[in-house]
C-alpha cells in the first residue's frame, strides 16, 4: 500500500464502537477518530441477553432485526469515511470465535457474552463486506508489533486527548491490514 491508501481500525463494543481513519505506512497519520452506534433506541444494547427470556421464533428475529441495523450503521459510517479517504481495508481489534446455536446460547450466561461480542464484529465484518473492503483481525491480547504499538503511541501524542486503550488498539488493528 502506499502512503495515500487509507486503512480504518475498529474497536468494537457491545452497542457502540470506535472507528480511526489512518494513512497506510510508511507515513502514517491519524485522518479521524469517531464512534458508531451500532444499533438505535429502539434496540436492546444487548441483544442476546434480551433474547434470553423471550421465545426461540422472536429471539431469532430480535438478534437478525439487531444484527441487520448494526450493519446498516455501519456500512453508512464506512461509506462516509470512503466519501472521504480512499479507503483499501478495515482492521479489528477482536478474536473471532465461533457461537453455539441461539437456544444454547440463550441457556448459558457465559455464551450470552461470547454471542454479544461476536455479533458486533460480525456487524464490522458484514458492513465492510458490503462496501467491499477486506477485513484484517487483530488479537487484542496477542503479541503486538513493537514498531506498530510507537506508532500508535505517537499518533496519541500527536492527536491529543482523548487517547485511550481502544484508541490504540483501533490504530493497532488498521496498521495490521497494511502488512
Amino acid at each position: 500500500m502506499n502512503g495515500d491508501a487509507v486503512v480504518l481500525g475498529v474497536t468494537p463494543r457491545s452497542r457502540t464502537a470506535l472507528v480511526v481513519a489512518l494513512t497506510a505506512p510508511p507515513g502514517v497519520r491519524l485522518l479521524t477518530r469517531t464512534h458508531v452506534d451500532l444499533v438505535g433506541d429502539g434496540l436492546p444494547a444487548q441483544a442476546f441477553h434480551a433474547a434470553a427470556g423471550l421465545p426461540l421464533p422472536e429471539a431469532e428475529r430480535l438478534v437478525e432485526r439487531w444484527a441487520e441495523e448494526a450493519a446498516t450503521a455501519v456500512s453508512a459510517c464506512f461509506a462516509e469515511l470512503m466519501g472521504e479517504h480512499p479507503v483499501v481495508a478495515v482492521g479489528i481489534a477482536a478474536v473471532v470465535r465461533p457461537v453455539p446455536a441461539l437456544g444454547a446460547v440463550l441457556r448459558s450466561h457465559p455464551l450470552l457474552h461470547l454471542a454479544e461480542g461476536q455479533l458486533a464484529r460480525e456487524a464490522f465484518a458484514e458492513a465492510a463486506a458490503r462496501v467491499g473492503l477486506p477485513v484484517h483481525y487483530l488479537d487484542p491480547r496477542g503479541a503486538q508489533d513493537p514498531v506498530a504499538v510507537e506508532r500508535t503511541v505517537a499518533l496519541g501524542r500527536a492527536a491529543g486527548p482523548p487517547w485511550r486503550k481502544e484508541h490504540r488498539l483501533a490504530a493497532l488493528a488498521a496498521l495490521a491490514t497494511s502488512g
